[in-house]
């Protein structure tokens, strides 16, 4: 009788713990952000930094989000609205106290994907066919032009823009 009680203990034992799940938690799954990288206008192989840099997210309306103030940086990383198949920046630079602020409103366009990655992690947002446009805000542009490196956004690893200024 005692052999049995110490079986059924031990065996009630393995049931328990066998329905145990793992903890779920998210390693894998972050929505990828736009990788825009700076380039010169005279020489399209080499960065350039952008002095006194400024990016601003454009929401409906007249309100502005702040995401970037006073950098001198030669790339940035900047969030798309998943809920949207568009995302307007208002990016400027400063390149002294005498010289007046320049504006211009970039804005690119999207598809879309969610992708299911884990319980844990639920969805996340990759955007594709990835488009970009830019307006100045003022009398002198200094965005030359957007190059649309991988139109394809799913990792922060590589550059997806190249902006030439």
């Amino acid at each position: 009788m005692k052999k049995i009680s110490i079986i059924l203990i031990f065996l009630l034992g393995i049931i328990s713990f066998s329905a145990c799940e793992k903890d779920d938690i998210c390693v894998d799954g972050d929505t990828p952000l736009l990788i825009v990288r700076f380039y010169d206008s005279q020489d399209i192989t080499q960065t350039k930094e952008v002095p006194g840099l400024q990016v601003n997210g454009l929401i409906i309306g007249s309100d502005t989000l702040e995401i970037l103030t006073n950098a001198s940086l030669d790339s940035i990383a900047l969030p798309l609205r998943a809920a949207e198949t568009s995302t307007s920046f208002l990016i400027s630079q400063t390149l002294s106290e005498d010289d007046p602020t320049n504006f211009d409103v970039l804005t690119f366009s999207y598809g879309v994907n969610e992708v299911f990655i884990s319980r844990a992690c639920g969805f996340v947002a990759n955007y594709d066919a990835l488009e970009g446009s830019a307006s100045s805000e003022g009398d002198a542009p200094w965005i030359n032009e957007i190059q649309i490196v991988t139109p394809l956004v799913e990792n922060s690893t590589a550059a997806h823009v190249k902006i030439f200024h």
